[in-house]
């Protein structure tokens, strides 16, 4: 082997080296001290490639075949696209704040797998290198295409870095900003002049023996003053001196937490709030509580914590901030006790409207017309029927025709009666009275050809005046619509009364209706019911009759 080989492979095995060492110092510097994002990701892709990009060239530079060389070199240049495509992620994202959008992606990654086919498929049409073998190369045409497609990556990714770092240097002098433009441009340049064997030319001319390809090397330090200077992560870390005088006098109480959430460091501002005894005050509230944000309540104290990871090479601690909302707590608690007492005085003056509507029996004029609408109504439609029976029975059966004018004045009077007896009270409202009341008017129902029957129970239970009256009047109600709508033959009733409720069910088998529209006096029925605590529920159907459910 020529001795002027020898100190080439020497050189670029020793540079090359160095390189990666560094490389790999810096990735896992700044790793550590960013923030964990799409950009960091693109970042270190980009980094990996370049690693990766030396590691295969040392292996390419110290082959001992022609093949092993050719797939070393074949590695490398899958590196170089894996680097283009990471380079313009990583500046489009950080210039933007979000990743490559798909339709955007897809296509760039296909150009990129494009030109290593051309790499992989080179000993086939000889278009890549056009000359290869164990000890030199030449290029053809597409390798001048893949480098322009290379370049053309790599600026537009510098584009989105320059306009980073025009704003973050916004008062720096333009020497500055041209030294960190010069940072990314110098390899291309560089790369060029390889390519091109102008550098060739010149470096045998000032008496070098030896030149290879120092693009990787160079990108490796360029991306370090580019990364500097566009990334917005702040991994430049301040000395450990530095940082103790600044946090430690910090206005803002914080302290850290180790990975089981144990404090192990709190500034001055934490102990002037909680005390000597912080650290185990700290350690019992944040026991079971590892929410990002939230509340918490320390020595009578309330405070808004957040909890932000910090990624060490030991094991990920959290920083807390609290931040004192006593003031705002202390308002909102009282908000909260006076709009309580309010809702409490509201519910006391509905009540008592409530209260008041059940006395007033909503007014005297309501209650005055419900009670005429169905004393008047019962009374007439009973003396109407009474009196069609006459008619019907006046040739054929003077008697009975008779007992039915004698009982259709019968239900005049009743009802003139209980008109001018509406305020009258003071009988005994038992289960015994409010029987005969129903007897009553049921036996002015017989002679209108009306079977009804009565089933009662709870003969001896007293009733409140109130419940003894909606169930008359209900009663009232529902014969009367028999007799008036139904066109019924039958009718059966039902009234148990207990200690703790009434319950009616009411029957006829008249034609019933489809649709069932409540009128004034279901409607009434309703009302009183509510009124006393009691619900009605009625059904009915065509040529089904009618039912009706009351409880009380």
């Amino acid at each position: 082997m020529k001795e002027v080989l020898k100190i080439e492979i020497s050189a670029i095995c020793t540079v090359h080296i160095i390189a990666i060492i560094l490389s790999v110092v810096f990735l896992m510097m700044f790793y550590m001290k960013a923030k964990k994002d799409y950009a960091l990701n693109a970042f270190l892709v980009m980094q990996v490639s370049m690693i990766g990009w030396m590691i295969f060239k040392i292996f390419k530079t110290v082959s001992p075949t022609e093949v092993s060389r050719w797939w070393f070199i074949v590695a490398y240049y899958f590196c170089v696209g894996v680097f283009e495509i990471a380079f313009l992620e990583f500046t489009y994202s950080n210039y933007n704040k979000k990743p490559l959008k798909k339709k955007i992606r897809y296509p760039l990654y296909l150009i990129v797998i494009f030109q290593f086919s051309w790499v992989l498929t080179n000993p086939i049409h000889h278009l890549f290198y056009s000359k290869y073998d164990f000890w030199g190369d030449s290029f053809g045409i597409l390798f001048y295409l893949h480098t322009a497609f290379e370049y053309s990556f790599i600026i537009t990714g510098f584009i989105f870095g320059c306009k980073i770092f025009k704003e973050r240097f916004m008062g720096k002098s333009f020497w500055y900003k041209l030294l960190i433009a010069g940072a990314i441009i110098i390899p291309l340049i560089l790369n060029l002049l390889y390519i091109t064997k102008v550098l060739h030319s010149f470096v045998h001319s000032i008496g070098i023996p030896v030149i290879f390809d120092i693009t990787p090397i160079v990108f490796v330090f360029s991306t370090m003053v580019f990364v500097y200077a566009t990334f917005t992560h702040d991994f430049i870390d301040l000395s450990p001196i530095m940082r103790y005088e600044i946090v430690h006098k910090l206005d803002t109480p914080i302290c850290l937490l180790d990975s089981g959430f144990e404090v192990i460091y709190y500034n001055e501002k934490t102990e002037s709030i909680f005390g000597m005894n912080a650290k185990n005050i700290l350690n019992n509230a944040f026991k079971g509580t590892h929410k990002s944000k939230h509340d918490m309540e320390i020595n009578k104290n309330y405070f808004k914590v957040s909890l932000s990871e910090v990624n060490t090479l030991k094991e990920t601690q959290y920083l807390v901030t609290f931040n004192n909302i006593t003031d705002y707590k202390n308002i909102e608690n009282k908000i909260i006790e006076e709009q309580t007492q309010l809702e409490s005085k509201k519910s006391e003056l509905e009540h008592t409207i409530s209260n008041l509507k059940i006395t007033s029996k909503i007014g005297a004029r309501n209650y005055i017309a419900s009670e005429l609408h169905d004393i008047i109504g019962h009374s007439l439609v009973v003396t109407i029927k009474l009196l069609d029976v006459a008619r019907l029975y006046f040739n054929e059966n003077n008697k009975l025709s008779e007992e039915a004018v004698a009982d259709s004045l019968s239900s005049i009077e009743s009802g003139i009666n209980a008109m001018e007896n509406i305020k009258i009270k003071g009988k005994e409202y038992t289960g015994l009275n409010l029987k005969k009341d129903i007897e009553i008017m049921i036996s002015r129902l017989k002679l209108a050809e009306i079977n009804t029957k009565l089933n009662f129970k709870g003969l001896y239970h007293t009733l409140e005046e109130k419940n003894y009256d909606v169930i008359h009047r209900a009663c009232l109600e529902l014969m009367t619509n028999s007799i008036k709508y139904s066109e019924a033959k039958e009718i059966f009733i039902s009234v148990t009364v207990k200690e703790r409720g009434i319950d009616i069910l009411f029957l006829d088998n008249g034609k019933g209706c489809e649709k069932l529209v409540l009128g004034n006096g279901l409607n009434g029925i309703k009302e009183r019911l509510r009124l006393v605590g009691g619900s009605a529920e009625f059904i009915t159907g065509n040529n089904e009759g009618f039912m009706s459910k009351i409880r009380i």
